[in-house]
């Protein structure tokens, strides 16, 4: 077996996305000291890195390098 369904693939995304996103929006009020500018970045960030995460996972699973199979 090799492999994720979509919906693990899809939960392992959006709970990394949510830990990446909350660690660049505190560097991000750390260097400005402002919430409007921390907000836009969660605001921006977070669909987009989502989507090339999520698309980035899809090609690594296409791709046998690397993979061993399992046996039975």
């Amino acid at each position: 077996m090799s492999g994720y369904t979509t919906s693990r693939l899809f939960a392992k995304t959006f709970l990394w996305r949510i830990i990446a996103t909350l660690t660049g929006a505190a560097v991000t009020f750390a260097l400005t000291g402002e919430v409007e500018t921390a907000g836009k970045f969660i605001v921006i960030e977070f669909p987009l890195k989502m989507l090339f995460y999520y698309l980035h996972e899809i090609g690594w699973n296409k791709t046998s390098w690397g993979k061993i199979a399992v046996q039975d």
